[in-house]
């Protein structure tokens, strides 16, 4: 067998990074997973769950606990929104930014001084 490294390079490059038009999609699917889930339509939500758990012990949890339900839900749909975003800003960002090749951090090279006086 091979190692992973030798398969990536053989792929195409030595990077195992993620296209970004891929990443926008799938960072665009997180959001709008996020956006079913939103505590806005958290009364929908709670109340299809419990119609779907109907009976069963999971449902009644839902039930008997509507505060602890409703804030895994709003935890989950912060996770989801925060995930899909980062998927599409890190997808935005420059390619050297994101390898370390070529990255630029604001400072000067120092220039080589001429000594004074003296003779080249």
């Amino acid at each position: 067998m091979r190692n992973d490294e030798s398969s990536a390079e053989r792929m195409g490059g030595g990077s195992t990074e993620m296209p970004s038009e891929k990443k926008v999609n799938r960072g665009l699917a997180w959001v709008i997973g996020a956006f079913v889930i939103c505590p806005c339509h958290l009364p929908l939500t709670l109340g299809l769950a419990g119609m779907l758990l109907a009976g069963t012990a999971l449902g009644a949890a839902l039930r008997g606990h509507p505060i602890i339900a409703g804030s895994i839900v709003t935890l989950a749909w912060a996770a989801a929104t925060w995930r899909g975003i980062h998927l599409m800003r890190s997808a935005r960002s420059c390619p050297a930014r994101t390898s370390g090749i070529g990255r630029s951090n604001g400072n000067r090279v120092a220039e080589p001084r001429a000594e004074r006086g003296g003779t080249r």
